[in-house]
């Protein structure tokens, strides 16, 4: 009888196995397939574009029914002479200059949570009324992507991993980290000479370097392990080792500023994969049904957003990045989060949550855009998502939807994602159209070209 109980056990097993297409040996077959065993998602898409905070673009947004349901400022503090002073927000322009939001400016900024320094932060292009970094957007500013906001989830309390500026924050885009410990944390955009090369990367100049929270320089190029032995991990790591599939969509041109958002050219196990690919493939991959498990997805240079480039031409790109999706077989079973990478230099009115020695950093607008989105913390709205989010959330999420480990970084203790998502919701695809802009000539200019 207990052989026959055994015997039993054995072949229930193995029909759960075969049922469920899980395997002792993970190949990217079976890994995808216990993937949607457990969760309907299939596809995730995170989005990165450039150099926003939530003030600046949502400010003043109101949900379908017109209330003031986000956490937006119309007024901000300024400092002069000591002294704060209330003032009301400009409405946030098409085109604006390239401000200071490096770690220095960022952290005078902030003023230790006061919030109240941004005219000193980038004096130069700041620090005089009309003081055109104090920004609150409107629906001019980006109709499309406040569609997307009424219909999906736009969470109002999500931030950037470091109180930092483009390159740091990318690194907490792919690794949950910028650098292996908090100590040795990139803190500045990679430079040589006093200028910065559009190569962030193991290919950049010689003589390039970044400065770390300890005070010490290195080549950005990270060779696998620092001194003591410890690899500097990525979630493309953990992905090639579970046969989880993955591509990195980017702008290939080194003679691009966009090519310095290509954030895996910095790991040299990753940089030549046939995996990184050009940001032309995406709309192409997503029509026909041949998304990876997970996507990274950046903008050239003048679709990034990126001051002194036109939200109306960015908004228009990553219009058609998601149209394609949701026109193409794979919406039903996608996630797509998109966000800006930091602060720009542009008001908020949060003062970051501090969770080790850089960061968080300021608020920035995330998208959550999904059949499943639904903010299950707020059942008053639940278009609107109060939970705390960072970029590492998105990695977190990736692990918990396709069964990978903890890189141990910010993603073991991110914001859950999956608060936004609600398996029983069925939100339908909405086709947006681009709009018509009308672009200045407004070069990037300043000493911040990231």
């Amino acid at each position: 009888m207990l052989f026959l109980r055994l015997r039993f056990l054995c072949v229930a097993l193995l029909c759960l196995l075969l049922v469920t297409g899980a395997s002792v040996l993970p190949t990217k077959e079976t890994v995808g397939t216990v993937a949607r065993a457990a969760s309907p998602i299939q596809h995730i898409v995170f989005i990165a574009k450039e150099n926003r905070t939530f003030d600046s673009l949502f400010g003043r947004f109101t949900c379908a029914d017109g209330s003031s349901c986000v956490n937006g400022a119309t007024t901000g503090l300024i400092k002069v002479n000591g002294q704060d002073q209330v003032i009301s927000l400009n409405v946030t322009p098409d085109q604006s200059p390239n401000f200071c939001h490096e770690w220095s400016c960022a952290h005078k900024a902030v003023d230790g949570g006061a919030m109240d320094a941004f005219n000193l932060a980038s004096a130069r292009q700041c620090g005089t009324a009309p003081y055109i970094c104090y920004d609150s957007g409107d629906q001019t500013i980006a109709p499309n992507y406040w569609t997307y906001a009424r219909n999906y989830v736009i969470a109002d309390n999500a931030y950037s991993s470091e109180e930092a500026a483009s390159y740091a924050n990318h690194l907490f885009m792919v690794a949950g980290a910028s650098g292996v410990t908090v100590s040795q944390s990139a803190l500045t955009n990679p430079s040589a000479s006093g200028k910065t090369p559009h190569q962030w990367g193991c290919d950049a100049p010689v003589g390039t370097t970044v400065k770390l929270y300890n005070g010490s320089k290195i080549y950005p190029c990270y060779d696998g392990a620092t001194g003591d032995g410890t690899p500097f991990l990525t979630l493309a790591d953990e992905m090639n080792a579970a046969n989880v599939s993955w591509r990195y969509y980017t702008d290939l041109k080194p003679a691009d500023v966009g090519y310095q958002w290509n954030t895996l050219n910095a790991f040299p196990g990753l940089r030549t994969s046939a995996n990184i690919v050009s940001w032309t493939q995406f709309a192409q991959d997503a029509q026909s049904g041949n998304l990876p498990a997970f996507s990274w997805l950046t903008a050239p240079n003048k679709q990034s957003e990126h001051p002194s480039n036109s939200v109306c031409v960015g908004e228009n790109w990553t219009v058609q990045q998601i149209n394609a999706i949701m026109s193409g077989p794979d919406w039903s079973s996608t996630v797509i989060i998109v966000t800006w990478d930091d602060w720009g230099g542009f008001y908020d009115h949060v003062p970051p949550p501090t969770v080790d020695g850089v960061g968080l950093g300021f608020r920035v607008p995330m998208l959550i855009i999904s059949p499943f989105a639904q903010a299950d913390d707020n059942p008053a709205e639940p278009h609107v998502s109060h939970d705390q989010y960072e970029f590492a959330s998105v990695l977190r999420l990736a692990e918990e939807v396709f069964g990978l480990p903890s890189l141990g970084t910010r993603d073991a203790t991110a914001g859950d994602l999956m608060q936004a998502l609600d398996f029983t919701a069925s939100n339908p695809p909405l086709i947006l159209q681009q709009r018509t802009c009308t672009v200045k000539n407004m070069p990037m200019t300043g000493d911040f070209n990231d």
